[in-house]
């Protein structure tokens, strides 16, 4: 008797939800009834729309308050002095992360369809950035200071894609 009653239960649950796929299948058929979608054409107009607006990020500050690093229309600032590895705005894939003792920053930007990690090693008066061509970057890509002259770019600092160091 037990086993009737849970076959019954199935058949009536079973037939509640088929419907409503069949009217779900039904939206679905309607809609792909219309006029064909221009995937290319929708992507096209995602990436323009996406250049039309350049980029701007909060401005991070130091871990020792005296510096800060920033993202407005497109091109990086630190201390209110554009960084320039190229001409024209960039892409922050991975934004701009301090030193422990907040005098140094890097970040990952994307121009002119190629990434960069850029190293700003000293914030003095007169920094220059160290920029390094990234084979390939990843959106969960993050920068990690592994010590005062070397950087780790990948998921996690164990988990490495890049690394770069320098000497003074």
């Amino acid at each position: 008797m037990h086993a009737r009653k849970g076959s019954l239960w199935l058949a009536v649950a079973a037939a509640m939800l088929v419907p409503s796929k069949a009217k779900a299948r039904g939206r679905s058929d309607a809609s792909a009834a219309g006029p064909p979608r221009d995937d290319a054409s929708e992507r096209q107009t995602r990436r323009r729309a996406g250049e039309r607006t350049p980029q701007t990020l909060r401005p991070i500050a130091s871990p020792c308050g005296r510096h800060v690093a920033e993202v407005i229309g497109g091109a990086v600032y630190v201390d209110g002095r554009r960084v320039r590895t190229r001409e024209g705005n960039v892409f922050i894939v991975a934004p701009p992360t301090w030193r422990r003792d907040g005098h140094a920053v890097a970040w990952i930007e994307r121009s002119a369809g190629e990434a960069r990690l850029v190293v700003v090693p000293e914030v003095t008066e007169r920094f220059e950035p160290l920029p390094w061509t990234l084979p390939a970057v990843s959106s969960d890509d993050r920068v990690f200071w592994a010590s005062a002259r070397q950087i780790v770019v990948g998921p996690a600092l164990l988990a490495p894609r890049a690394r770069a160091s320098w000497t003074e």
